[in-house]
């Protein structure tokens, strides 16, 4: 009889690959078969014997989709053997392959950004989709409308993602796109009708109307949800009657209202950024996880959520009537107990969102609310984040500044201490009737040394301050705080801070316009309130993008603004994936009104992994698409 080896021998691949697997040895019979080049039974010949990872590596070979998720669904039964695969298909270039294994795993995450990388921007967006991504998702089907070639898939699915989440007008404008012939007519018209009536256009509705009949469409009626500009005696989401607006933000309006079923005033959070696109996304994000983060809280100091509507979105809160800390400390002074008990106050609301693992992030006079009794609540859960995950400010400035702990604003990731440093930054706005920036003596003479000391200790360095919300408010209660209320500080009194920024200060000269910042231990650029360049700093916090240098604060009382001043080394070749994230930071530059005018490698700086373009303090006076020219030229090839 001949042997497997005789028929190898004479070149006879075929028959030693049949025979070896008559005789049962699988793992031969494909080494055979890829031997012989037909992958496909190779693949086959794998499975058979328990090779996953060999299997995908032939079906991948063999071209055959349904053989290829056959072999990632065999290999996904070991993770940990498949999770080392799909990094090796990565590294490979093999990114299609490697995105289907992580769906297969169920890693959707990691799905999404290689499908990304090969440009597969429906796949990209479905996953994303699927991993409850939504911003991420709509991302993606941008792109893959921008790229679409004869399709409107895409058009349809950011349609529908639009909808979802009250986008109407942007659902509109992506929908209409979808030409009558086109095969996908018939599941663009029902979100498009849902757009137009939520944005009250009945005529686009009914000149729809033959259309829906021909393709026998049904409109799903859209939810009720807020009028872009509720007005009184408006009723919302059919039981909160409007009696007045009371705050508007780029982002979101408040509105006073009464619960018609409960009988009780609420306040009623509306989301309202423009669109989706990039900081409108964020917002979004914002808004989401403060429902997110009250809906895990029950605390007597944080402001209650009566009711979420994801169709609106929007929050029902209990209605402060009390108005916020910010407008207490603006009428006047307060007297350091009074200061003492809404910081005890703030305290022992972080307590109960910290063991549940949520911080703040977002400490400020702003987001102290007091109710008809004078009671002190924390608000807006906006900028909160799960303690594990905690965003760094390199990523987008989480927080407002001058309430923002230095290890924030430096990068690092936040923690229970920084939200104590918000409350000492209130606490210390109260005693001194300014932030701690402003660097001021304390108001009242009454105030201990021992009050004075953990004041101090509060807003003092990360290791120093106590290590929990609830042993900050141990060491609050036990201090002696006088009842006097202080007179507030003569307006013409030259601030401390201007002495504190010359040499040997804050702030050490680094040349003419850079120092070193001994708070923030990095430097930074001090430039005129009044200047060309604050002008130009100020399109770049509007911009707000985290490949742009971040604009750190303003200093009225100084009459100047600070601009992170980036090191690292210069870059003088960059790869496809840094040009265009850099491309998009110049781009949310671009629409915020102003050019960079200096993209080279001299402003174009790469540190710790990251690629950032710094401020230009003597830009070339050039039109703004000749940002994009010189980013170019800084790509090989």
């Amino acid at each position: 009889m001949t042997t497997v080896r005789e028929l190898e021998a004479r070149d006879r691949l075929d028959e030693a690959a049949e025979l070896a697997a008559n005789l049962g040895d699988h793992r031969d019979s494909a080494r055979l078969w890829e031997q012989a080049c037909q992958f496909d039974r190779a693949a086959l010949a794998a499975l058979a014997a328990g090779d996953a990872a060999r299997a995908l590596d032939l079906a991948i070979r063999s071209g055959q989709p349904e053989l290829e998720a056959r072999a990632s669904a065999e290999l996904a039964k070991t993770p940990r053997e498949a999770g080392l695969s799909a990094a090796r298909l990565g590294d490979q270039g093999r990114h299609a392959s490697a995105a289907r294994l992580w769906l297969a795993l169920g890693d959707l995450a990691a799905a999404a950004a290689a499908f990304e990388r090969v440009g597969a921007w429906l796949d990209a967006a479905r996953a994303h989709r699927a991993a409850g991504e939504p911003r991420r998702a709509a991302r993606a089907l941008e792109q893959a409308v921008d790229t679409a070639d004869g399709s409107f898939e895409a058009h349809v699915l950011l349609g529908e993602l639009y909808v979802e989440h009250a986008r109407h007008d942007a659902a509109v404008r992506v929908l209409q796109k979808v030409p009558a012939q086109a095969p996908e007519r018939a599941r663009a018209l029902a979100p498009l009708v849902r757009a137009l009536a939520a944005l009250g256009l009945s005529e686009g509705v009914r000149a729809l109307e033959p259309e829906l009949a021909a393709l026998r469409v049904e409109a799903a009626p859209e939810p009720p949800a807020a009028p872009a500009e509720p007005l009184p005696d408006a009723v919302l989401f059919g039981r909160y009657r409007v009696v007045a607006e009371v705050a508007r933000t780029p982002t979101a309006r408040v509105v006073r209202a009464v619960d018609q079923i409960g009988g009780r005033e609420v306040a009623v959070k509306l989301f309202s950024a423009a669109s989706l696109r990039d900081s409108g996304r964020d917002a979004l994000a914002r808004f989401e996880r403060e429902a997110v983060a009250l809906g895990k809280l029950r605390h007597p100091a944080i402001v209650p959520l009566h009711a979420y509507f994801p169709d609106g979105p929007a929050v029902v809160l209990e209605w402060m009537a009390g108005g916020s800390l910010a407008d207490l400390l603006e009428a006047g002074t307060i007297s350091p107990a009074r200061a003492a008990e809404i910081a005890c106050a703030v305290l022992g609301a972080l307590s109960e969102a910290h063991r549940r693992g949520i911080l703040h992030r977002d400490i400020k006079p702003a987001n102290v609310l007091f109710d008809g009794a004078g009671a002190a609540h924390l608000a807006d859960f906006g900028a909160a984040h799960v303690a594990a995950a905690a965003a760094t400010v390199t990523s987008g400035v989480i927080g407002t500044l001058a309430y923002m702990a230095p290890e924030q604003r430096a990068g690092a990731p936040a923690s229970a201490r920084s939200d104590i440093y918000g409350v000492g930054a209130l606490l210390w706005h109260a005693l001194t009737d300014a932030a701690p920036d402003e660097e001021q003596e304390f108001l009242s003479g009454d105030l201990s040394e021992r009050a004075r000391a953990l004041a101090r200790r509060l807003i003092g360095p990360e290791d120093g301050r106590p290590e929990s919300a609830l042993e900050a408010r141990e060491l609050l209660l036990a201090a002696d705080w006088p009842t006097t209320q202080p007179a507030r500080r003569p307006v013409s009194a030259a601030p401390t801070s201007r002495r504190l920024a010359a040499a040997g200060g804050r702030l050490t000269p680094q040349g003419s316009d850079r120092h070193h910042d001994s708070w923030l231990g990095r430097d930074v650029l001090v430039l005129p309130l009044s200047s060309p360049a604050a002008d130009r700093a100020r399109a770049f916090a509007r911009a707000a993008h985290p490949a742009l240098a971040s604009v750190l604060c303003v200093r009225q009382a100084e009459a100047t603004l600070w601009v992170e001043a980036l090191g690292g080394e210069p870059v003088t070749t960059l790869d496809p994936r840094e040009r265009e994230a850099l491309r998009a930071a110049l781009t949310a530059l671009h629409r915020s009104g102003a050019r960079h005018g200096a993209v080279d490698a001299a402003h174009v700086r790469r540190r710790g992994g990251e690629t950032r373009i710094a401020f230009p303090l003597d830009p070339r006076d050039e039109p703004a698409e000749a940002d994009f020219a010189h980013l170019d030229a800084l790509c090989p090839g």
